[in-house]
C-alpha cells in the first residue's frame, strides 16, 4: 500500500473515531437536555395548576376537570413530551393526555439507545396528587438524526480536504525520494550528468547528499575507467612482442573493408607463415624464437616502408603474419615476395637448408565474406608448401583440394579418439599450490606424425565446422583421465562449440553421468562468447555450475560488454587477458586498469587469475594488485599429462 494511502487510511480512522465520540457526546447531551426540559415543564405545569386552584377556592368539579385537561394538553404540546398524567394519593390515574400524532422510533436509534422514556413526577400540594410527564424519544431520535447528518457531512468534507492535503504534502515530501531513485537509476545506466538533488526538508537531506556524493564519485571513477579502457583498447590492438597490430586489429580492419558499401576495387591479403619457428623454439629455446619473430616483423615493416602497395602489417598468432596490400601486377608481386623470402631466411638462426617461410596470397573485394577470404588464403598457404619458391596465389589452385585435405586430417584426429593432453598449473600464490590445471589437446598429423600447430588447426576446425568434434574428443579424454587421478583440471570450450546446441546437450549429459567428477572439472570460456552467443553461453554455464562444476571466464578485460554476463553467471574465476599482465610491473596504466577489473570481480565474489606471467617482477606486481591466482612460464610450462 502506498504511503499516501496509509496516511489517508489513518486519518479516516481518526476522523471516524472522532465522529463516533462526538455523536455519543451529542446523544448524551440530547438525553440530558430532554431530561432537563421534562423536569422544568413538570415543575412549571405543577406551579400553574396550583396557582389555578388557589385562585378559585372549591371550584366545581367540571371546572376542575377543564383546568386539568388544559394543563395536560399544554404539557403534551411540547415536542419533547409524549404523555402527561395526574395521579391521586392512592396511585389512581385522575387524568391522562398523550401526543396526538406519535411517530415510531427508528430501529437503529433503539439499538444505540435501548433505555426507556424518561419520566418526571412532581407533587401538586397538600392533596397528595402528582403530575407525571414522560419524555418523547421520537424527538430525541429526530434531533440526533439531524446532528448525525451534519456530522457525516462535515466528516466527508473534512476527509476529502485532508486526503487532498495529504496527497499534496506526500508528493512534496516524496519528491526528493523520487529524484533520488531517478538519479540512482541514471547512475545504473552510467549517466552521471543529471543535476544534483535539492531538498527543503532536513529529514531527507542525508539521503540526497549521499546520492549526489555517490554520483560524483562514480562519475570520476567511471571517467577514469573509460580513459583506461580507451588506452587499453589501443594497447590491446598491439602485439606485445613485435608492437605490430594484432589479430583483433586485423579482424576489425577486415570487417571494415568487407561490407556492401565498400569500394569494388580489388585488394590482396598475404599471409606469411614462419616454417622454422617450431624447430627454433625446440632446438634453441623460446628467447631465440621470440627474437626471430621480432626480426621477421622488422623485415615486413621495412618492406612496407619501401613498397607503397603494402598498406598494413599484422601479426596474427605464433608465426603467422598478414599484409593487406593493393592489387599488384605479377612482376611487382614476385619481386616483393622474393625480397621478403630472402630477408626472412637471412634473419633465421637456423642454417639447415629448410625453407624459412611460406606465403599464401589471395585477392578479395568488399562483397566477399571473411570466411571465403580465409579459406582462399589458407588454401594458398598449403599449396605454397609444395612450390619451389615457397609462395602461391590462391587463384592458381583449387581451394576444394585444400579444404578436403584439412577435413581428412581432422576426421583422422577425431576417429583416432586420442590426443596428448598438456597441462599447465594455475597457481594459488597464497598457498603456493595449484588451484587447478588448465588442459589443452595436442594432435599429430597422420602423414608426418608431427604436431599440428594450434594456430593452423583451430582456424581450419572452425572453418570446416569440426571444432565441436575436437572439443568433444579433448573433453572425453580429460574425463577418462580424471577417473584415475585426484587433480582438478580445466577444459577450454571454443566459441563455436558453445554455439552448437548438440555439443551443449552432449556436454551436460556427460557431466551429469559423472557427478562424482564434476567438482574437479572446470570449463574455461572466452568472454567473447558472452557477447556473440550470450543466451547459449549463460544457459550452459548455469547448467554446469548446477551440476557441481566450476567456470572460468578467460580473456577478461578484452570486452566490457561481457560484464553483464558475469553477473548473470557468477563464475568462480575470471582470467585476465594476457595483454594486461605482460610487463605490468612497468606499466602504470595497466596497473590501474587491472586494479579496476579486480575490484569489479571481487565485488561479484569472483576470484581473479592472471595468465602469461613470465617473471617474478610481474608476479609480485600482480599480487600487490590483489591477483593471488597466477599462470605462466614463471611457474611452469605446459607439460604432458601422464596419469596412465
Amino acid at each position: 500500500m502506498k504511503l499516501s494511502s496509509r496516511t489517508n487510511l489513518g486519518l479516516v480512522t481518526l476522523l471516524f473515531l472522532a465522529f463516533t465520540a462526538l455523536s455519543v457526546a451529542e446523544l448524551r447531551e440530547l438525553q440530558a437536555h430532554t431530561s432537563r426540559a421534562v423536569t422544568l415543564q413538570a415543575e412549571k405545569s405543577a406551579e400553574i395548576l396550583n396557582d389555578s386552584f388557589n385562585q378559585v377556592s372549591s371550584p366545581p368539579l367540571q371546572t376542575e376537570q377543564l383546568i386539568l385537561n388544559a394543563l395536560l394538553e399544554s404539557a403534551v404540546a411540547q415536542p419533547y413530551i409524549s404523555a402527561a398524567a395526574l395521579i391521586d394519593a392512592d396511585g389512581n390515574e385522575i387524568a391522562q393526555q398523550e401526543r396526538p400524532f406519535k411517530s415510531t422510533v427508528p430501529s437503529w436509534f433503539s439499538l444505540i439507545d435501548p433505555s426507556a422514556n424518561y419520566s418526571r413526577r412532581v407533587s401538586l400540594g397538600p392533596s397528595g396528587s402528582n403530575l407525571v410527564l414522560t419524555s418523547s424519544k421520537q424527538e430525541t431520535a429526530a434531533r440526533f438524526e439531524s446532528a448525525l447528518v451534519k456530522n457525516i457531512a462535515a466528516f466527508v468534507v473534512l476527509a476529502v480536504l485532508l486526503s487532498f492535503f495529504v496527497t499534496i504534502m506526500n508528493r512534496k515530501a516524496k519528491r526528493p525520494i523520487y529524484d533520488t531513485v531517478k538519479k540512482l537509476n541514471e547512475i545504473g545506466s552510467h549517466n552521471f550528468t543529471s543535476p544534483e538533488i535539492t531538498v527543503s526538508s532536513n529529514d531527507l537531506r542525508p539521503l540526497t547528499e549521499a546520492a549526489n556524493s555517490l554520483a560524483s564519485t562514480l562519475s570520476s571513477k567511471f571517467d577514469e575507467l573509460k580513459r583506461q579502457s580507451e588506452l587499453f583498447k589501443k594497447e590491446a590492438s598491439k602485439d606485445p612482442l613485435t608492437t605490430l597490430a594484432n589479430r583483433g586489429a586485423f579482424e576489425r580492419h577486415m570487417r571494415a573493408l568487407l561490407n556492401e558499401n565498400a569500394p569494388s576495387q580489388e585488394k590482396e591479403l598475404i599471409i606469411v607463415r614462419l616454417a622454422q619457428l617450431g624447430s627454433i623454439n625446440t632446438k634453441l629455446g623460446m628467447v631465440p624464437g621470440d627474437n626471430y619473430i621480432k626480426a621477421v616483423a622488422n623485415v615486413l615493416l621495412e618492406e612496407a616502408k619501401n613498397n607503397n602497395n603494402i598498406r598494413f602489417v599484422f601479426r596474427l598468432s605464433g608465426g603467422d603474419f598478414a599484409l593487406i596490400c593493393e592489387a599488384m601486377e605479377h612482376a611487382t608481386r614476385e619481386m616483393m615476395l622474393g625480397n621478403i623470402t630472402q630477408q626472412c631466411a637471412t634473419v633465421s638462426p637456423l642454417r639447415d637448408g629448410t625453407r624459412a617461410i611460406f606465403i599464401g596470397i589471395t585477392r578479395f573485394v568488399g562483397t566477399m565474406s571473411m570466411q571465403q577470404i580465409m579459406e582462399s588464403v589458407d588454401s594458398a598457404l598449403i599449396a605454397a608448401m609444395k612450390t619451389q619458391n615457397g609462395w602461391q596465389l590462391a587463384s592458381d589452385i583449387s581451394k576444394v583440394h585444400s579444404n578436403s585435405q584439412w577435413r581428412e586430417r581432422l576426421n583422422y584426429i577425431v576417429s583416432q579418439q586420442y590426443a596428448d593432453i598438456m597441462i599447465q598449473p594455475v597457481m594459488d600464490t597464497e598457498q603456493n599450490v595449484p588451484a587447478y590445471y588448465e588442459t589443452s589437446g595436442r594432435f599429430k598429423d597422420k602423414d608426418t606424425n608431427d604436431v599440428i600447430p594450434m594456430a593452423q588447426l583451430i582456424p581450419a576446425s572452425e572453418r570446416l565446422d569440426l571444432i565441436p568434434q575436437v572439443d568433444k574428443l579433448v573433453t572425453h579424454i580429460v574425463l577418462k583421465k580424471l577417473e584415475v587421478t585426484s587433480q582438478q583440471v580445466a577444459v577450454n570450450l571454443s566459441i563455436a562449440s558453445i554455439a552448437n546446441a548438440e555439443f551443449r546437450d552432449w556436454l551436460v549429459k556427460e557431466i551429469a553421468k559423472r557427478r562424482q567428477l564434476s567438482n574437479r572439472i572446470l570449463f574455461e570460456i572466452e568472454d567473447a562468447a558472452l557477447i556473440q552467443h550470450r543466451e547459449a553461453a549463460e544457459s550452459l554455464c548455469r547448467q554446469l555450475i548446477h551440476l557441481g562444476s566450476r567456470v572460468t571466464i578467460e580473456r577478461f578485460g578484452d570486452n566490457f560488454a561481457s560484464l553483464s554476463g558475469l553477473r548473470a553467471i557468477q563464475p568462480q574465476f575470471v582470467k585476465l587477458s594476457g595483454r594486461l599482465t605482460q610487463g605490468i610491473h612497468t606499466n602504470e596504466d595497466n596497473k590501474l586498469f587491472v586494479s579496476s577489473l579486480v575490484s569489479i570481480a571481487k565485488g561479484l565474489n569472483i576470484k581473479v587469475i592472471a595468465e602469461m606471467v613470465e617473471n617474478e617482477a610481474e608476479s609480485v606486481a600482480l599480487i600487490k594488485l590483489g591477483v593471488a591466482h597466477q599462470q605462466g612460464y614463471y611457474f611452469a610450462k605446459p607439460a604432458l599429462w601422464n596419469v596412465y
